[in-house]
């Protein structure tokens, strides 16, 4: 091999090794930026929550409810920054707070939350070094709903199913949405994040035509803390604040059905990290 030819394949190994070296630097630097936060943000959780909502008609009527409710979700900040957290809750009970007559006569009030699943992906940007980390994401979910509204339509003399598993089985909103989520950690035991949504909810209950569909766009804030108090042991607490408001206009037949507006609750955790 020639001296021109050597030199050649030897100043082209350095330029690989170097390439190579940077990128495993490049890696390493993501690594390291988000390797504090997956202390926090690698878990599983099982939570119980209760909250308050209220409902209005188009008459001004006014009705106030409360739920309980169970969840479970997993979470996972991979090194790359990609963000994952899936999410699920079941209402276990129900209580009608308002003696208006309509919430009393109507079938058991409405909530757009009786089972849910949801699932966000995102990518977390360090903002400040091991401290703070902005995540934007996008949102998928399917969302059992229960309303006034859908279980008159299932009956209804103009055409409805007269079924009223219906309500449970097809009565459902696909959402879908964009948010972003602020964490806040103060130091190996205390992780603090906010985050914020919006959602567009497509009500799939397939409504007669003197039925409006509820599809709505609802507006979710959360303010959350994160405790890894002994090894993989992580407690939770969280309050969310819930707005909805219906896309479409209601129809003469559902003026008096009463339609959710807002919501507030809490919700206290317990998971493994991992």
């Amino acid at each position: 091999m020639s001296k021109g030819k050597l030199f050649s394949f030897i100043t082209l190994m350095s330029l690989s090794v170097c390439y190579a070296d940077d990128n495993l630097n490049v890696a390493e630097s993501a690594y390291a930026d988000n390797q504090v936060f997956q202390d926090f943000d690698n878990q599983f959780y099982i939570g119980y929550g209760m909250g308050n909502g209220n409902t209005k008609n188009s008459y001004g009527q006014k009705a106030n409810y409360a739920t309980n409710d169970v969840a479970f979700g997993v979470e996972k900040l991979f090194d790359m920054g990609i963000w994952l957290a899936f999410n699920g809750t079941l209402m276990t009970q129900y209580n009608n707070l308002s003696s208006n007559p309509n919430a009393v006569s109507d079938p058991v009030g409405q909530d757009p939350a009786i089972a849910d699943l949801d699932l966000k992906v995102g990518y977390a940007f360090p903002v400040l070094k091991d401290t703070l980390l902005l995540t934007p994401y996008g949102l998928l979910g399917r969302n059992t709903n229960i309303s006034s509204n859908s279980l008159e339509d299932n009956n209804s003399s103009s055409g409805g199913t007269s079924t009223i598993t219906v309500n449970s089985t097809q009565d459902y909103l696909l959402s879908t949405g964009l948010g972003g989520r602020l964490e806040y950690r103060l130091d190996k035991i205390f992780d603090f994040y906010f985050d914020q949504n919006v959602v567009y909810n497509i009500d799939i209950s397939h409504p007669t035509s003197q039925y409006a569909p509820m599809t709505n766009v609802s507006f979710t804030s959360i303010l959350g803390a994160k405790f890894n108090v002994w090894r993989e042991l992580q407690l939770g607490a969280q309050t969310y604040y819930n707005y909805s408001a219906l896309t479409n206009g209601l129809t003469t037949p559902q003026q008096y059905d009463l339609i959710p507006q807002n919501y507030f609750g809490g919700m206290i955790t317990v998971g493994l990290t991992y």
